[in-house]
């Protein structure tokens, strides 16, 4: 069980592993806007979904280095969603 305690309030999550590198999920307490609240990312910076995103986003410019972080929403039944990131290049 993970637990996350922001701003006084406190979450309690499943533990999850990343599928594609086998480490622990972290919690994270996305930006209100996204509508998400508290998700579990893969922070693993050396993820093989995280190191081939960067090629997996269309119409992106070409000397843009985003791609995607694994991550899954408890709130949606531990869905899984990409969630941008700036990609080593």
């Amino acid at each position: 069980m993970v637990i996350h305690e922001y701003a006084g309030i406190v979450t309690e999550l499943e533990d999850h592993d990343c599928p594609h590198c086998g480490k622990l999920m972290e919690p994270w307490l996305t930006p209100p806007e996204t509508g998400w609240g508290v998700i579990l990312i893969c922070n693993n910076n050396n993820c093989p979904f995280y190191l081939g995103s960067e090629t997996d986003i269309a119409h992106k410019r070409d000397d843009s280095h985003l791609g995607c972080r694994y991550a899954e929403d408890p709130s949606n039944g531990y869905k899984p969603v990409n969630v941008l990131a700036v990609c080593p290049h």
